[in-house]
């Protein structure tokens, strides 16, 4: 038996891979912790610059590290008609997801959040956050 040629391995010795997270395209994270709030609805919620309206819940997910970076999915839920667009931002050390829902989701998304498959994607203009109990669902092409 002879050894293969490294070309015919896959391997593409001409552009090595770095191993960075690619945010322009989205990143998709295994959730591992989560916490969350039930909120009266009466007053906003701020979590940092995160701020929800007339707040009735709010998830935060700690997901695993890409790269240097701690990810996180942080879903506010209200009864207002006005919902902000997802976000997406980039800190030294995090990478955080935004998404604000109506109230009538939070229970649904609670129990999403708290499978044990549960996954989250982040990145891009925010846009494409989402949460799914199945990784593949994430990685499917908008």
């Amino acid at each position: 038996m002879t050894a293969l040629e490294p070309a015919s391995r896959g391997i593409n010795l001409s552009k090595p891979h770095t191993f960075l997270p690619e945010w322009e395209h989205y990143v998709v994270s295994k959730v591992k912790h989560v916490r969350a709030a039930m909120l009266s609805g009466l007053d906003p919620f701020q979590d940092d610059s995160f701020v929800v309206p007339y707040a009735t819940g709010f998830l935060e997910l700690t997901g695993m590290r890409a790269g240097a970076h701690k990810t996180l999915l942080k879903i506010g839920f209200t009864d207002s008609l006005d919902l902000p667009p997802p976000t997406f931002r980039l800190f030294d050390n995090e990478a955080v997801g935004t998404l604000i829902m109506s109230s009538h989701c939070f229970a649904p998304a609670l129990q999403f959040a708290n499978s044990a498959m549960a996954h989250f994607r982040i990145g891009g203009d925010g846009r494409r956050n989402a949460l799914a109990t199945d990784m593949a669902l994430l990685n499917t092409p908008a």
